[in-house]
């Protein structure tokens, strides 16, 4: 591994190694730039006493100064805060973490894709009301957790982007998901076996909701950077990069400042909803995506901590033959810890707010992550290292004070050194039926266990394509018939899996919505493009689950 934290290259999960092209690592090198030390930064274990090398005033994140001193306190509290020495040097930003995240509850629950679900009185999507109503139910049967798909906002613009992975910003949510209090217009009614068309569900819904917003707009709301961000993709596009450079003459009209406002008012209608999902007294687990889209609110804000012209995806393996690009632009590490890492804290708190616990998706991220050139093949890309303990130390600090327990999607080939790390900071892992060769009734206690997720087939799916002799399924559905032995449909399949898994040994156990509901399709097929992804509804109402 380099300075800037490009590995040499790889071993594929047969153990063969694959060298970086050395034309690959200098474009990396190219996009990273030049890497510059920031402020000095130290990390420090809560309750831990340290002797300083200096006089130093210790200034809390709240602006208290403890006073001139040589030591650092065990009392200092969890924080950002700054040591500034009396002979004018360079300030340290001494950040104080807990050693580890909250623990997870024991119990069962519910993974739900939000937009998937439906009732009589859904506008075309699963909406926040839904959810509700799948809280209430899950509690009603014993259960104690629902797990949904990453809430982040896309652009307020058409085409409306389907994966709930490819936000505009982590840092916002998704208004489409916003239940409305109105009668249903006809041609969003909800029924089995139809797609979910978002760009026509965002017309009407946001037509409603403006209207809404015109009868309370007293011009006090004081919009957010992301607000403002979304006002202008209303007038000049999704993508930032093709904005002018000049935008004071549009900002200062009303028309802008209004659309501002109003975007600042769904976030907090959203935030309401989701109260009152909470209300219901499920353990609601929020979901963060990877990344962000390289022309949304978030490269738009963070464009200087990026490296805009490489691509977050995974190299070359069995499920995906050509390796995989997946769109996102990554940080780069230096330039990331140069800014106290103060976009990754960001984005950590707001995906915190309103829910009891955290799923990072491809975990991995925070150790490394495979970098593909724009545009290329992801045959020719190259891992980047990033500073795992310091990124983990946020994450235990953020979730602590949210009161928020932490689970890592640690799926596929992922190093050891990893999952060790994980456990020390008790970031529970996750197990999923179709890569365990035992049953969940032998699955580690700390961990995060279901059947199947959303980038997977479904219980009943697996079934049916076993009873075809898809040789590519064979090991998956011998693992559904060691768990189903005496199912004869789909259907007994699938109760027969979730009911195994409920029984298992591990903390907390999530069914699928899909499951519950005997979908065959599952809810995303990377890499297939003709598959409806993200537009797939359950095949049975909110109020039939469970």
């Amino acid at each position: 591994m380099d300075e800037w934290g490009i590995t040499d290259g790889y071993h594929d999960v047969a153990g063969t190694w694959h060298p970086i092209d050395p034309a690959v690592r200098d474009r990396i090198r190219a996009a990273m730039g030049t890497p510059v030390p920031g402020r000095p930064l130290w990390f420090v274990e809560q309750g831990t006493h340290h002797t300083l090398w200096n006089d130093c005033e210790l200034v809390l994140e709240d602006g208290t100064s403890w006073g001139v001193r040589r030591d650092l306190p065990p009392e200092v509290p969890l924080g950002y805060h700054d040591l500034r020495p009396t002979d004018g040097s360079p300030a340290t930003r001494v950040i104080v973490h807990p050693r580890t995240c909250p623990e997870i509850p024991v119990g069962w629950g519910v993974a739900a894709q939000v937009y998937a679900l439906w009732s009589e009185r859904s506008w075309g999507i699963g909406d926040l009301r839904d959810l509700r109503d799948l809280a209430t139910r899950v509690m009603a049967a014993g259960g104690c957790a629902v797990l949904v798909s990453p809430l982040h906002q896309p652009a307020p613009s058409l085409p409306q982007e389907p994966s709930p992975y490819y936000p505009s910003s982590r840092r916002a949510w998704n208004p489409m998901l916003l239940a409305i209090d109105a009668p249903v217009p006809e041609r969003l009614r909800c029924a089995p076996g139809t797609l979910i068309d978002r760009d026509d569900v965002w017309i009407a819904k946001r037509s409603v909701l403006e209207a809404a917003f015109d009868v309370v707009d007293d011009g006090s709301i004081e919009p957010s950077p992301i607000a403002c961000w979304n006002a202008h993709c209303d007038t000049l596009g999704a993508d930032w990069q093709r904005w002018p450079a000049d935008l004071a003459e549009l900002e200062a009209s009303d028309d802008w400042q209004r659309r501002a406002r109003f975007h600042e008012w769904l976030q907090h209608r959203v935030a309401d909803q989701l109260a009152d999902v909470a209300a219901t007294g499920v353990r609601l687990i929020g979901d963060l995506a990877v990344g962000f889209s390289p022309g949304g609110a978030d490269a738009a804000e963070f464009a200087a901590h990026l490296a805009l012209d490489m691509r977050v995806g995974a190299p070359p393996d069995k499920f995906n033959a050509d390796g995989q690009e997946w769109g996102l632009p990554p940080f780069v590490p230096w330039k990331l810890r140069a800014a106290l890492y103060e976009p990754f804290v960001d984005t950590v708190r707001a995906a915190l707010r309103g829910v009891h616990g955290l799923r990072i998706d491809h975990v991995m991220g925070l150790f490394r992550q495979y970098w593909v050139p724009a545009g290329g093949s992801p045959r020719a890309g190259a891992y980047v290292r990033f500073p795992a303990d310091e990124l983990l130390a946020i994450v235990c600090l953020e979730a602590t004070r949210a009161g928020a327990f932490v689970i890592g999607e640690d799926l596929g080939t992922v190093e050891q050194e990893v999952r060790e790390m994980l456990a020390e900071r008790r970031i529970a892992g996750t197990k999923v039926l179709w890569f365990e060769e035992e049953t969940p009734d032998s699955w580690p206690a700390a961990a995060l266990a279901t059947v199947t997720t959303h980038d997977l087939p479904t219980a009943a799916g697996v079934w049916e394509r076993g009873l075809t002799g898809d040789v590519a399924d064979d090991e998956v559905y011998g693992r559904l018939l060691a768990v189903a032995p005496t199912a004869t449909t789909g259907a007994e399949a699938a109760a027969a899996a979730n009911a195994a898994l409920v029984a298992g040994s591990s903390h907390l156990r999530l069914v699928t919505t899909d499951d519950l509901a005997g979908a065959v399709e599952q809810p995303n097929r990377p890499g297939l493009n003709d598959h409806p992804n993200w537009r797939i509804r359950l095949p049975v109402a909110v109020d039939r689950l469970l």
